[in-house]
């Protein structure tokens, strides 16, 4: 066997190893998982938890970014689907995070006459913000948003692709 052959094997075998670590690696909990993929996983909860406008004044993580908007010495920040961060603003080069307002299911934001709007899955919800240490629900507009209702073709998973299906209870 001739050198360029051993260089030839030693390269494949290290690009094939090399994606060893990729398909082997543990979650937090210590289980072997996968590549990441995205797709749909259904909600489990009764509506009116599911839609329950909560706010934190611990603030979270950043998962999914979303849209920003600029509010008096704020910067609401969209996590998508989970919430809006509250980010004091006051002095610009030393912004951070100081709240987080869980609104599920929402993807927008906007604020008028200190009532923040957004989407809680398909209601249009108005949120009180004059104080944001005490933001409350103001309003409610149920069904809105028809693209997110169950019967909507946007609120199916795609014919093809990665989709979490709900437990099954046999008796």
């Amino acid at each position: 066997m001739g050198l360029r052959s051993s260089i030839s094997i030693l390269l494949i075998s290290l690009i094939l190893v090399s994606c060893w670590g990729y398909y082997n690696r543990t979650d937090d909990d210590g289980f072997v998982s996968g590549p990441r993929v995205l797709g749909f996983r259904p909600v489990y909860a009764a509506e009116n938890i599911a839609k329950t406008i909560l706010y934190t004044a611990t603030p979270k993580a950043v998962v999914n970014p979303g849209n920003i908007y600029a509010y008096q010495n704020y910067i609401l920040q969209i996590d998508a689907g989970t919430g809006i961060h509250v980010i004091d603003n006051t002095v610009p080069s030393a912004a951070n995070r100081i709240g987080f307002i869980t609104v599920r299911g929402c993807s927008q934001v906007s604020v008028k006459d200190n009532k923040l709007y957004t989407n809680s899955y398909d209601d249009l919800v108005v949120i009180d913000c004059a104080n944001l240490n005490n933001v409350h629900e103001y309003s409610r507009l149920k069904g809105v948003f028809t693209e997110y209702r169950y019967e909507s073709p946007l609120a199916q998973p795609p014919a093809s692709g990665y989709y979490q299906c709900p437990y099954m209870i046999v008796l």
